[in-house]
């Protein structure tokens, strides 16, 4: 079976998380309006609505300080792969993430309908996440 050597692997996760990155780019602007309807007038769905109601440059200009910090986790992990703290770093990024994908898939429930970046969270990060977690511990 195929294996990719791990600094590999843990460099493709900043490509698998900037596709799920730019599915919420490329979703979120259109999804405002479509889904203004659900928006019901409790002060959690104003949250998330107020969290998704920008256009896609604004949105990425937030992810371009998510990418940043992402790259130089990656970038220490890899340079200082042996050294414990390197570890804690990359795990614990690791373990936000995956809350961060929880935090979709809630969203969406609590919206019920979906929410920019679902699938790829669901379908691609989560996986690759939970196989970097099981390589590294």
């Amino acid at each position: 079976m195929f294996q990719l050597e791990l600094t590999n692997a843990i460099w493709l996760f900043v490509v698998l998380f900037m596709l799920h990155d730019f599915e919420e780019i490329i979703t979120v602007e259109k999804w405002a309006p479509t889904i203004k309807s659900k928006i019901k007038a409790n002060r959690l769905h104003q949250m998330i609505w107020q969290f998704w109601n920008v256009n896609s440059y604004s949105f990425a200009k937030r992810d371009v300080f998510i990418f940043l910090t992402m790259a130089t986790i990656t970038f220490l992990k890899v340079q200082n792969f042996e050294a414990q703290w390197s570890s804690v770093l990359y795990v614990s990024f690791l373990i936000f993430v995956l809350v961060h994908n929880v935090v979709h898939v809630v969203q969406t429930c609590i919206l019920n309908a979906y929410t920019p970046g679902l699938y790829t969270a669901m379908f691609l990060v989560t996986p690759y996440a939970i196989y970097l977690l099981t390589r590294l511990t």
